[in-house]
């Protein structure tokens, strides 16, 4: 990765695969937290948790004064 990092015109690649990993676990963990944020957001009745109905009222309250 050192040496193909160095050629001219590429798009330069992180070399630690440790931290390669990490960021891409950490980006489908926020695309499906997005795509669970949606659809409760959508549909009022995937609320139902008291945590998750006082934390959307409040959202929608800030969202709709």
């Amino acid at each position: 990765m050192t040496t193909y990092n160095t050629l001219p015109g590429v798009t330069k690649v992180n070399p630690d695969l440790n931290a390669y990993v990490t960021e891409m676990a950490l980006k489908a963990l926020f695309s499906q937290i997005e795509i669970e944020e949606n659809k409760i957001r959508q549909d009022p009745l995937q609320r139902g948790t008291e945590l998750l109905k006082k934390v959307f009222n409040y959202a929608d309250l800030k969202k709709n004064p």
